[in-house]
């Protein structure tokens, strides 16, 4: 399986083999390639894979723009443009709060005055380099 792909608008679309089950203890992450399961703990792992479903969404042509998906998903507009930036955060970044292993400091708060497109560039601005 490719894990990135050019979609035809110009996206760059990064493909992370996991799938989120709801259970009692409430939701998980399931990594595909060994079905092991991560509980997620972090309003920032939610908020990451809002941020991939939605975008998502938007390159199938399931909502026009985000005006529509924000009213669809019953959130505030700017809301949902931050959380769609993390959907081009780097791979290394993405697999670190799967795995749990992504400084404290770093949540969702960090995203709101924007995020550099360049995947070395987001490392050196959550403070990772």
């Amino acid at each position: 399986m490719n894990i990135s792909e050019v979609l035809p608008n110009g996206n760059v679309r990064v493909v992370v083999p996991i799938t989120i089950r709801t259970v009692r203890q409430g939701k998980r992450i399931v990594v595909a390639d060994n079905e092991k399961s991560i509980q997620m703990q972090t309003p920032l792992l939610q908020s990451i894979a809002n941020g991939i479903m939605w975008q998502r969404w938007l390159d199938e042509g399931r909502y026009r723009n985000i005006n529509e998906l924000a009213e669809a998903v019953g959130r505030d507009r700017a809301i949902v443009s931050h959380t769609l930036q993390l959907a081009m955060l780097s791979p290394e970044i993405v697999h670190m709060a799967i795995a749990g292993t992504l400084p404290p400091h770093i949540s969702f708060k960090n995203f709101k005055a924007g995020l550099p497109a360049d995947w070395t560039e987001q490392k050196r601005f959550l403070g990772l380099l």
